[in-house]
C-alpha cells in the first residue's frame, strides 16, 4: 500500500531525514557581573557569572579592572611588615598608621618612618581603639611581649598585673573595657572599666568548651536575640566552638548571663574576626561565616549561609591548604564596597585576595598584591609587604614597577541550543576605557568546558605621548599627546571554536604609569558573538 505526502510528511521518492543548513545567529551575553563561581557546577552555571575572575572586580552592570598599588613607605627593615595599625584620635589629624617589622613599630602615616619602639620579640600585633577619660590610644598586644599602647605621639608599656600580660594576644572592647584573650589556654582576661593597664582578672572559658583546645578569637556582636537589642561577646576556639554571654559587668554575677555554645568550622589566624555593620564574619576552615547564623543553623547547615557560599569549593580548599600559614585576614574596605580575605599561599612569599562586592557579594580573586596584613586608614586601603614597605591599595593604573594582568573566563553558554553543535565566528566586547593607559587585550573562546589559552585575536593600545597635568613634558597643541578621557570601544574580533557551548575568556595586561587616583581604568559590560548552527558543523 502506497502511503500519500499527506501520510508521510514528505513527497513519495524524496531524500528522508534531510538535516536542516546550517543558520548563522549572533547573541549577547553579560559580563560576568555575577562574579567568580565556584559552587555551580560548571555546565549549570548561570550566564552572568565566571569559572575564573582574576584582577577584575565586579560591578553593578559590569566589571572593572582592579587598580594598583604604590609604595608609601618604606621602613629601611629588609623583613616582613607583619601587622598595620590605625590610630584615630578625637579630630581628623590626630591620626596616624603604625607598621610591625623588624622588631619594630614605625610611624608610616606619611613622608619618612620614625620608630616608635624596638626590641619587640615579634611582629605579629593585634590592637584595638580605645578611649578613657585619659585621652584616646591604640591598645596592642602580640602573645610574647607586654601589651603596648599608643597615645597619638609616643607609645608605652602597659602595667598589668593579675595575670601574665605577656600571654596576650588578641584583643577586643566590651561595655567599656578591654577584653584580652591568653594564648595557649581556655582564658580570657578584661581590664578595669575605663582602662588600658592596672589589674586584669582572668576569665576561664574551659568549663565551656568540650571539646577542648584553647581560646583562638574574641568578638562583640549585637543582635535582639532574647528580646530588645543587645551587645554580646563571643569567645571562640580553636575547635570552632563559639560560646556566646550577655555581660554587663563582669565583677557582678547578677549581669552575666551565658546564652549558649554554637558550633563552626575551626577558625583560622588570630585575624579571622571583622565586624560588618553589626554582624562579624569569621574565616573557618568552611568558609567565612556571619555570626549572626551560628545561632540558627548546625555546621553542615551554616555553609549555605558562609558569605563564601559562591567560592565555597576554592575557599574551603585554600582553608585546608594554607591555613597554617601566618598572613590570614579579613577587613571591610567600605569606600569600594569591598571586604577582603587574605589569603596566605606561602608566609612571606606569595599572597592573594578573594574579593567580595558587599553590594551583592559577588566574588573575585585579586593577585599580584603580597600582602602580609591589611588596614583601613583614614578611608584608604593599605597593605604590609614581603620587602619592609607599606603600600597603598585601589590607588593607581596598575601595579607599581609591574605589569597588572587581569584574567576572565566566563561561564560556558549554549546560546539556547544545548543539543546543538556551532561553530563560531566573531566576538564584540563593549568597554569603556581611559585613552591615557597602555593595554593589551587579549580575547577568544574556550569550547566544550576547555580553557583555550591561546587567544584569537589582540588588541594593543600604546600611548606616545601622555598629558600630564603640571608636568613640563607636556605638549600642547600636539596632535599626538593624548589627553585623560574615557572612549568606549565596540570593535568586532575573529574568533573560532566548534563545538556545543563556549565561553568568553578575555586578558587584559596593563603597564604601570606614573598616573595615580584613576577613577577608571577598564569597564567591560557585554559580549556580542556571531556563530553558524547547524548539522553540517
Amino acid at each position: 500500500m502506497r502511503l500519500t505526502y499527506r501520510q508521510t510528511g514528505r513527497a513519495y521518492g524524496a531524500r528522508a531525514n534531510l538535516p536542516a543548513p546550517p543558520t548563522s545567529m549572533g547573541s549577547s551575553f553579560p559580563s560576568p557581573v555575577g562574579g567568580w563561581d565556584a559552587y555551580s557546577p560548571v555546565s549549570e552555571m548561570p550566564p552572568q557569572n565566571a569559572v575564573q575572575l582574576v584582577n577584575w572586580y565586579p560591578q553593578q552592570g559590569y566589571v572593572e579592572l582592579r587598580r594598583g598599588y604604590v609604595n608609601h613607605v618604606d621602613t629601611g627593615t629588609s623583613g616582613e611588615v607583619d601587622s598595620l595599625m590605625s590610630y584615630q584620635g578625637p579630630g581628623d589629624l590626630d591620626a596616624a598608621l603604625l607598621a610591625a617589622s623588624g622588631g619594630e613599630i614605625w610611624d608610616v602615616t606619611g613622608g619618612a618612618p620614625s620608630s616608635l619602639g624596638s626590641g619587640y620579640t615579634n611582629n605579629r600585633w593585634q590592637s584595638v581603639n580605645f578611649t578613657t577619660a585619659g585621652g584616646n590610644f591604640l591598645w596592642m598586644c602580640n602573645g610574647d611581649d607586654t601589651p603596648q599602647y599608643f597615645d597619638g605621639s609616643t607609645i608605652q608599656t602597659a602595667t598589668i598585673t593579675g595575670t601574665n600580660a605577656d600571654d596576650m594576644i588578641a584583643c577586643t572592647t566590651y561595655r567599656g573595657r578591654i577584653w584580652t584573650v591568653l594564648k595557649n589556654s581556655t582564658k580570657a582576661a578584661y581590664l578595669p572599666l575605663d582602662s588600658i593597664q592596672g589589674q586584669a582578672t582572668e576569665f576561664d572559658l574551659g568549663p565551656y568548651f568540650t571539646m577542648g583546645g584553647s581560646l583562638q578569637a574574641i568578638c562583640t556582636w549585637s543582635s535582639d536575640i532574647g528580646g530588645g537589642t543587645n551587645e554580646f561577646i563571643i569567645f571562640i576556639s580553636e575547635y570552632g566552638e563559639c560560646a556566646i554571654f550577655l555581660i554587663y559587668d563582669p565583677t557582678s554575677g547578677s549581669t552575666f548571663s551565658y546564652r549558649g555554645i554554637s558550633k563552626i568550622g575551626s577558625p583560622i589566624g588570630r585575624r579571622c574576626v571583622e565586624k560588618f555593620g553589626s554582624d562579624v564574619a569569621v574565616i573557618t576552615i568552611d568558609g567565612v561565616l556571619p555570626v549572626s547564623q551560628i545561632v540558627n543553623y548546625d555546621r553542615a547547615a551554616l555553609q549555605q549561609s558562609a558569605l563564601t557560599r559562591n567560592i565555597q569549593n576554592a575557599m574551603v580548599e585554600a582553608a585546608r591548604a594554607y591555613k597554617n600559614n601566618f598572613g590570614w585576614q579579613i577587613i571591610s574596605y567600605p569606600r569600594n564596597t569591598m571586604a577582603v580575605v587574605n589569603v596566605p599561599i606561602s608566609e612571606g612569599g606569595q599572597q592573594e585576595q578573594f574579593i567580595m562586592n558587599t553590594n551583592g557579594m559577588m566574588w573575585c580573586r585579586f593577585t599580584g598584591q603580597n600582602a602580609n596584613c591589611w588596614a583601613v586608614f583614614q578611608d584608604r586601603l593599605y597593605f604590609g609587604g614581603n620587602d619592609g614597605s607599606v603600600y597603598l591599595a585601589d590607588e593607581a593604573a596598575g601595579d607599581e614597577n609591574s605589569t597588572l594582568v587581569a584574567d576572565m573566563q566566563g561561564a560556558y553558554n549554549y546560546f539556547g541550543s544545548r543539543g546543538q553543535n556551532k561553530r563560531w565566528t566573531t566576538i564584540r566586547p563593549l568597554i569603556d576605557k581611559d585613552s591615557t593607559y597602555d593595554i593589551t587585550l587579549e580575547i577568544g573562546l574556550s569550547i566544550d568546558f576547555n580553557q583555550n589559552d591561546t587567544f584569537d585575536t589582540v588588541f594593543e593600545e600604546t600611548v606616545q605621548r601622555r598629558a600630564i597635568w603640571d608636568n613640563p613634558e607636556t605638549i600642547w597643541n600636539d596632535p599626538q599627546t593624548v589627553w585623560p578621557g574615557i572612549v568606549t570601544k565596540q570593535d568586532w574580533a575573529g574568533c573560532s571554536g566548534i563545538g556545543y557551548c563556549a565561553g568568553v575568556h578575555m586578558r587584559v595586561s596593563i603597564e604601570w604609569t606614573e598616573i595615580l587616583r584613576v577613577p577608571q581604568i577598564l569597564r567591560v559590560y557585554s559580549f556580542d558573538t556571531l556563530f553558524n548552527a547547524g548539522a553540517f558543523i
